[in-house]
């Protein structure tokens, strides 16, 4: 009889366990993740070696967004033997750049018998974008923040704002008159001789075209290469003062997130881009990284990412472009991911005293003499004639102050170099001086360019007007 008794508890005790079980799963059908974990930790307590209940109540939490907590839990989980949990771990830890374990996780999920077959190459491509990731956690480039600045992602180009002879920023369906989408984006160079731009293949997926200004006439667009163009999305181009460098947002290369930014460059040899890379940490990251420009005259860049932004935003990063990719070096596997993620960076503050000097030199310039011609000159904006060239003269003369005080720098930088003894500092020195000497001659170029073409505006004012 007591034998009996036994029996009877020990059934009924169980019977009213898989009834529990039972309501927590039908709970958790149902989105009620707080009510199903309350009895997933009962049952746990009474068996917390048990792979599937660690499974059960890491989900409940994970969906509550209680990840770290969660994490434990599917780590217990793929411990007892329940593979499946390896497939949140890796999500878990790609979310937090600790990308060799995610890569790790994800191979062990593709290890299981019982992965399906779609499922497969889905994680598959995860492991390798995790592999990735730890790759270019080794080579997170030590960048000089100066600000950001939170903008909407829909018009956010409109805040890129760099010198005019650098080339502006647009929408495509403004360059070409037509009733596109207003997230595909434009960039015309500084010379108005060429535009980039994305537009829909097909009505569907994004692709970078290029067109010539012919005649004071656009040809029609036309895809850029097949290099850069993928069956995915491309958009966001930028394309450098040299003319042959250019920096665009793409979902189709080896990247982390949606879009991640690549630069590729012009191959005159073979009349072709060259493969397209992936600019790296701390620039790209698992969140869409759309787009990257640089103002070589004013020195600053800016690349532009929804990470930790809601869906309708974006924030603009603008920082001080180093004149060759400086790694950072000697950190700890935390810093580095820190680094990455852009929660420590350097700072850089731009000098006020360097702002007001610029403002005083341009004064000066625009006081300075102008030769319209063999017997026109004029001393000031105000003689100009056509507004268009006095809107160029005032530009020209911004323009030489921002020469003279790189003038000023490449002077100081080459007396440093001279007296500089540490090996490490000269070459960082000269690298920044060669940067310097490259925009000087590029600000000289633009001079020219802006003095011919304020010449023949006014000319042709003075001639009409007689």
């Amino acid at each position: 009889m007591r034998f009996l008794a036994t029996f009877l508890a020990v059934f009924m005790f169980v019977c009213v366990s898989a009834q529990r079980i039972s309501d927590a799963e039908m709970l958790f059908n149902q989105g009620n993740y707080r009510e199903a974990s309350l009895i997933y930790d009962q049952a746990l307590k009474k068996k917390p070696k048990d792979g599937i209940l660690n499974f059960k109540y890491a989900r409940c939490l994970y969906e509550q967004g209680q990840i770290t907590e969660a994490t434990l839990y599917f780590e217990t989980a793929a411990v007892f033997g329940f593979a499946k949990a390896n497939r949140f771990l890796g999500d878990i830890y790609f979310g937090d750049y600790r990308f060799q374990e995610a890569a790790q996780a994800y191979d062990n999920w593709l290890a299981s018998d019982k992965l399906p077959a779609d499922e497969k190459m889905q994680v598959a491509k995860l492991a390798a974008k995790a592999k990735l990731g730890a790759a270019m956690l080794e080579r997170v480039e030590d960048i000089g923040l100066i600000d950001s600045v939170k903008a909407d992602k829909a018009t956010f180009i409109n805040q890129i704002k760099m010198a005019r002879e650098m080339g502006t920023f647009g929408f495509s369906a403004d360059l070409l008159g037509v009733n596109i989408s207003r997230l595909l984006t434009a960039f015309q160079s500084g010379r108005n001789d060429r535009r980039y731009m994305a537009l829909k293949r097909n009505g569907e997926q994004s692709d970078l075209y290029q067109s010539y200004n012919l005649m004071n006439e656009w040809s029609e667009p036309v895809a850029l290469s097949s290099v850069l163009n993928t069956s995915e999305e491309e958009n966001y181009p930028f394309v450098g003062a040299d003319g042959i460098t250019i920096y665009f947002g793409s979902k189709g290369h080896d990247g982390l997130g949606g879009y991640d930014i690549f630069t590729s460059r012009f191959n005159s040899e073979t009349a072709d881009y060259l493969p397209p890379q992936n600019v790296g940490m701390p620039f790209n990251s698992p969140y869409n990284d759309y787009m990257m420009a640089f103002d070589e005259l004013a020195g600053v860049g800016w690349f532009v990412t929804d990470r930790y932004q809601n869906p309708d935003s974006v924030i603009i990063y603008r920082f001080v472009p180093n004149a060759e990719r400086m790694i950072l070096r000697n950190k700890t596997p935390q810093e580095l991911r820190d680094a990455a993620r852009m929660r420590v960076c350097r700072s850089v503050v731009l000098s006020p005293q360097n702002t007001e000097l610029h403002e005083i030199a341009t004064k000066e310039f625009q006081t300075t003499l102008f030769v319209v011609n063999d017997t026109i000159v004029y001393h000031s904006a105000a003689q100009f004639v056509s507004d268009e060239a006095r809107e160029q003269f005032l530009a020209l003369c911004d323009l030489k102050a921002q020469g003279q005080q790189k003038e000023f720098t490449l002077a100081a930088k080459r007396d440093l170099w001279s007296v500089t003894e540490m090996e490490d500092e000269r070459i960082l020195l000269a690298n920044e001086i060669v940067m310097l000497e490259k925009s000087c001659l590029l600000i000289e170029q633009q001079i020219k360019r802006y003095e011919l073409e304020i010449r023949t505006l006014e000319n042709l004012q003075l001639l009409t007007n007689h």
